[in-house]
């Protein structure tokens, strides 16, 4: 009997590691991380992914499942990389860039969908944001937006102006608490496209904004 447990997670752990496929990564140096010209890593644990630095590009490579910590490094600054590798070796990574001399965007969020998603008033905070880099003309409303995140529990299309914070990288739902736990945390946007009504007539906003936005606790009708 003893055998036969010992040959079916022998045989479990194979098929397992036949679903791994290492994933090759690549980041923009000081664009994708935010805010630093990184010179060298430090990374938590050198098991689940390597990770260098070639001209202007980044590179990290899964090696098995896990979680782990990049520190990025230059000369006077850091940013951290959450990283994920899941069960495929598909690579999960959310960058804290470095935020030393950077406005921080507050933002605000409800329950919605019960207890598998909130919502975040991106659409407010964004138009605060842009009226008051004299971007957009006050008493603008926004009405379509394009950008890609950095942050894994954000979906990559917008909502009615709205961003949601849904699952975690895992596929798991969130529960009530860690929604909660979601306050806090810094999430960064790159937008490449802003439509906006003002007057009457539409209006597109296209430059490329790093926005980073902080997430509170604060509810906020939406």
């Amino acid at each position: 009997m003893l055998k036969n447990l010992l040959q079916e997670r022998i045989i479990h752990k194979e098929n397992k590691l036949a679903y791994f496929s290492h994933q090759l990564v690549e980041l923009s140096n000081d664009v994708d991380v935010l805010g630093i010209q990184a010179t060298t890593l430090q990374i938590q644990d050198q098991s689940i992914v390597a990770s260098y630095i070639v001209d202007d590009k980044i590179y990290l490579k899964s090696l098995r499942s896990g979680e782990t910590i990049i520190t990025l490094i230059n000369q006077k600054n850091k940013a951290f990389i959450k990283l994920t590798v899941l069960n495929s070796g598909d690579i999960v990574t959310e960058i804290t860039p470095c935020l030393k001399n950077k406005k921080i965007v507050p933002v605000y969020f409800k329950r919605i969908l019960g207890a598998t998603a909130v919502a975040v008033d991106l659409k407010g905070a964004l138009i605060d944001y842009l009226i008051s880099e004299e971007k957009i003309y006050e008493d603008s409303l926004i009405e379509e937006v394009h950008y890609q995140s950095l942050h894994p529990n954000v979906i990559s299309h917008s909502v009615n102006g709205r961003f949601i914070l849904g699952c975690h990288a895992n596929g798991l739902p969130l529960t009530n608490s860690q929604e909660y736990a979601l306050a806090n945390r810094v999430a960064t946007l790159k937008f490449s496209k802003i439509a906006y009504r003002h007057n009457g007539v539409k209006i597109t906003l296209e430059e490329d904004l790093l926005i980073t936005f902080m997430i509170t606790d604060e509810v906020k009708g939406i």
